[in-house]
């Protein structure tokens, strides 16, 4: 996974894919407009409507948080028509905050008003000051300790959420994240080895 090592500049870092309960499917491309305005920052969550044949058009709505459980929604749309088997993008405004959010979204039957359950959450990260980031932490909670070492764990042999972002998992500065990064991270957490990042 090879990246440019010290290019920490601002950026939304994108979450894996998942699928989208039921019909819809939401699918982050990688180019994902950023604006800054007013303590905000918007941008545009672009996805791929699933091919559904009971309609002619959808019911979305998406909701954007800053806590995976979504007990502190930062923005919610309201209901938007989208058609089915087509690229729809909504413009949402975050709060200029360092760290996580998670978007997800559901539908509604235009016709009979059925609603879906929410679908799973996205991720993805925004780092608006390059001096905040800490090399390890790469569940990105701003915060150096176990919770890392059991996240690069999960990323390497569960196949979970690659770190975030994905320099932060660098931590011997090789320019990729290996397993030994793992054993990097845990001399210097725990048997005082050399500092992390480059």
């Amino acid at each position: 996974m090879p990246y440019s090592p010290g290019k920490t500049t601002s950026r939304i870092i994108k979450s894996g894919i998942k699928s989208f309960i039921l019909i819809l499917f939401l699918i982050l491309l990688p180019l994902s407009t950023l604006k800054a305005q007013e303590g905000y920052l918007k941008i545009n969550l672009t996805f791929k409507t699933a091919n559904y044949s009971e309609s002619d058009s959808l019911l979305i709505q998406i909701q954007v948080s800053s806590n995976r459980d979504f007990t502190n929604i930062v923005n919610q749309s309201d209901w938007l028509k989208c058609q089915p088997n087509k690229y729809f993008t909504y413009e949402a405004s975050i709060p200029l905050i360092h760290g996580s959010f998670y978007w997800r979204g559901r539908q509604q039957d235009p016709s009979g008003g059925k609603l879906s359950v929410w679908s799973s959450p996205y991720r993805f990260y925004l780092l608006l000051d390059p001096d905040q980031f800490i090399p390890g932490d790469v569940n990105a909670d701003l915060e150096l300790n176990i919770s890392d070492v059991i996240y690069i764990i999960n990323y390497f042999l569960k196949r979970g959420p690659a770190p975030t972002p994905l320099e932060a998992g660098d931590t011997n500065c090789s320019g990729e994240v290996t397993i030994s990064d793992l054993i990097y991270l845990i001399n210097y957490l725990f048997q005082d080895g050399p500092d992390l990042g480059c």
